[in-house]
């Protein structure tokens, strides 16, 4: 929403700082069953870190479910809200100013910019993707 009004005020400093807390106490949680679980055995010519879950078929599968759940889907979920809100505000708002002869170009430039908006919104972003072409 800072995007769309840059003026207005955002959250406070309390408010801010409790986001934080929240984001490091998540990422805490997130990462504790793994370090609670994992093992170090060490074979011949290598060592190997491994997680041996309770009880592995349910376990392991339902800390991934909630993992990729919390870490991928909810931010894409709301990255893709954000960027609709912020795509149909672009696209609908009035051109800033006054009127000119140029209208219709300026309206070209600012439907341009929505469209490379949603467009850079929706290109597959992650750690396995390449960005070389």
């Amino acid at each position: 929403m800072a995007i769309i009004h840059p003026l207005k005020p955002h959250l406070s400093a309390t408010a801010t700082k409790v986001v934080i807390v929240c984001i490091w106490v998540l990422a805490v949680v997130l990462a504790f069953p793994l370090c609670f679980f994992s093992t170090v055995k060490k074979l011949p010519m290598r060592t190997v870190c491994y997680v041996p879950w309770p009880q592995p078929e349910k376990d392991s599968f339902m800390y991934h479910i909630i993992v990729m759940f919390l870490v991928y889907m909810l931010p894409l979920v709301v990255m893709g809200i954000t960027y609709t809100i912020i795509g149909m505000t672009l696209w609908g708002g009035a051109i800033p100013g006054d009127s000119s002869d140029n209208y219709h170009g300026q309206l070209r430039a600012k439907r341009k910019t929505a469209e490379h908006s949603v467009e850079t919104s929706t290109t597959p972003s992650s750690p396995t993707s390449s960005s070389r072409v």
